[in-house]
């Protein structure tokens, strides 16, 4: 095995494969994952390990998303758009509590969640 200068320790110089590693992002296989009910009792269990608000605020979010996906097209009336108003500002304070007890549980309009 040839010793590289550049390499500290005598090691060997693993440059290509560092390159390659920057140069491609990491393939994962989400779309193979099968979705696995979760039972009644474990999802208490986890359920109880987050705070009440943030519970709620989970669930407020799913409303209002599912709400917000309800109004659809290019033509609302004046009702609806304010109902779409009403829900999308409904989402967003929910969005806040959510984001801020973790950034990642934020629920988006579009989302499968």
């Amino acid at each position: 095995m040839e010793m590289s200068a550049a390499a500290p320790g005598g090691r060997a110089d693993n440059r290509l494969l560092a390159d390659h590693c920057e140069r491609e992002p990491l393939m994962t296989a989400s779309h193979l994952l099968v979705p696995v009910p979760i039972p009644d009792r474990v999802a208490a269990l986890i359920g109880s390990c987050i705070p009440p608000h943030v519970l709620q605020a989970e669930l407020d979010a799913a409303c209002a998303a599912r709400e917000v996906r309800s109004f659809r097209g290019p033509r609302l009336c004046d009702e609806d758009r304010a109902d779409r108003e009403q829900a999308l500002s409904e989402l967003a304070r929910a969005n806040k509590v959510l984001a801020a007890h973790h950034p990642r549980l934020a629920v988006r309009p579009g989302s499968a969640w």
